[in-house]
């Protein structure tokens, strides 16, 4: 898989111009309400909608739970001072050089514009280096397809274009000895239709540059590929796969009737998880209870956890009880919000992070440390870069806590995790729009390339909270 290493966002709500946000498998969101934390993880989970459906949809779902960005209006940069509203706007990513590139590394931009009120893709740009590129855009009766210094019309849409595009890259990464003329055809053919009236000059260009960027970027594979997935995509890089958790977890209930167990965002599907997962796989139970046990009382949550069923089948109601301090089981509702809202967050990543399975996700967690004292969010963090070195899932934290921030500093100090695989992304406020600044620690877990504004940020909260700042 490549991996991302930059979210790149171009007139994107409260971001303007083209600003970059360094992605790491620890990448921590941090800055003051309001500067675009939310909308910088939805702008991932867009991206993961848009590039592992290959474009099947040109309407991603900017609403999708957790977050909620609105109509395109709601979305594009407006200059509130002038008043004044772009008429589109971009999402993109960029990729590292390891496999499938041997060459510089990939980055993909995604424009939008407005359509019905909504936004509607508009234009693929793939670039893979300074002077490589190929662009889709739509247009009037099809695509136009543009490489360096020629642009020739398609009268496919854009997403059967992209199609296109993908397949026969694919082929000639599986054939590099392929004849030219072959490809030729295929181009012809496939890209551009049988009716084209474009010159057989035109179709040569195509042909030959599509065979160039491809011998030159792409690792030869050893067998054909007979159609596109995002796994097989040679243009279109896979991305992992966004699991969002919101900010606010659904409250305890007292007894639960086994009847969800979809996931959502909010946790209402934790409950039925854990109960399923203690009535049908003991062994497996054992092992993810004491996980879940583990952190409770290295965080001071809770120091055993059960589900007791009120009958023998599996539409039974049932609760979920922990014991505390007072060293008997309570129905975790009477326990106080702290282990109800982070158990759907804790549970989530156990459950992904340790059932043996590859890492191949991202959490996107919202404000984790919601109802946690200090200590458990400092655990959080072990939890969190514990899960990465033994899974590689990776994650996305928007986080208001220090302790959360700095037991990762820490970590990166122990040796634990390497100070390559954090990120820190602070969210300045500039006017209108937000300036994203890219931290890095060094190997003790200090700082590096830190603006003033961040030190600022955290030590006014110090002096408000101890009553000497504003």
């Amino acid at each position: 898989m490549k991996e991302a290493n930059e979210l790149i966002l171009q007139n994107f709500r409260c971001f303007r111009g083209k600003q970059r946000g360094r992605l790491r498998p620890i990448t921590l969101l941090v800055g003051e309400n309001s500067t675009g934390k939310s909308s910088f993880m939805a702008s991932y989970m867009v991206m993961d909608q848009c590039i592992n459906a290959l474009f099947a949809n040109d309407r991603p779902d900017f609403n999708r739970d957790p977050f909620e960005l609105g109509s395109f209006d709601n979305i594009v940069y407006t200059d509130n001072k002038k008043g004044a509203t772009k008429d589109e706007f971009g999402i993109g990513i960029s990729f590292n050089n390891e496999s499938p590139l041997k060459g510089n590394h990939t980055e993909l931009n995604i424009s939008f514009k407005k359509s019905n009120a909504l936004p509607q893709v508009h234009n693929l740009h793939y670039r893979y280096s300074e002077n490589d590129f190929v662009a889709l855009e739509k247009a009037d009766g099809g695509t136009i397809i543009t490489i360096p210094e020629f642009s020739v019309m398609s009268k496919l849409s854009l997403h059967d274009t992209n199609y296109f595009v993908e397949l026969i890259a694919n082929e000639i990464a599986a054939f590099p000895e392929r004849h030219t003329h072959n490809i030729k055809a295929l181009v012809s053919r496939r890209m551009i239709g049988h009716d084209t009236t474009n010159s057989q000059k035109e179709v040569n260009k195509i042909a030959a540059y599509f065979q160039r960027i491809v011998s030159k970027y792409v690792k030869h594979r050893t067998s054909g590929t007979q159609y596109v997935s995002n796994e097989s995509s040679v243009m279109t890089p896979n991305i992992r796969e966004a699991i969002a958790m919101a900010p606010l977890r659904s409250k305890p209930k007292r007894t639960y009737d086994p009847i969800r167990e979809l996931p959502n965002p909010e946790g209402d599907h934790i409950p039925m998880l854990i109960m399923r997962l203690s009535k049908t796989n003991r062994q497996y139970w054992n092992k993810f209870r004491q996980s879940l046990i583990e952190f409770g009382k290295a965080a001071e949550l809770f120091s055993d956890i059960r589900i007791e069923s009120y009958g023998d089948e599996d539409s039974s109601p049932f609760q979920v009880q922990v014991k505390v301090r007072s060293g008997r089981f309570t129905n975790f509702m009477d326990v106080g919000y702290g282990v109800s809202q982070c158990l759907p967050v804790i549970t989530n990543i156990l459950y992904h992070c340790f059932n043996g399975s590859v890492g191949n996700s991202v959490f996107l967690l919202q404000q984790p440390e919601v109802h946690m004292h200090p200590r458990a969010q400092a655990e959080l963090s072990n939890l969190v870069c514990n899960a990465y070195k033994v899974s590689g899932n990776q994650f996305m934290i928007e986080t208001h806590s220090d302790f959360i921030v700095d037991r990762v500093r820490w970590l990166v100090r122990q040796g634990v995790v390497n100070e390559q695989d954090v990120s820190i992304i602070y969210f300045e406020p500039s006017g209108s729009s937000t300036k994203l600044h890219n931290i890095e620690l060094d190997e003790d877990g200090n700082l590096v390339s830190c603006p003033d504004s961040y030190r600022r940020f955290f030590s006014n909260e110090i002096d408000r909270l101890v009553g000497i700042g504003d």
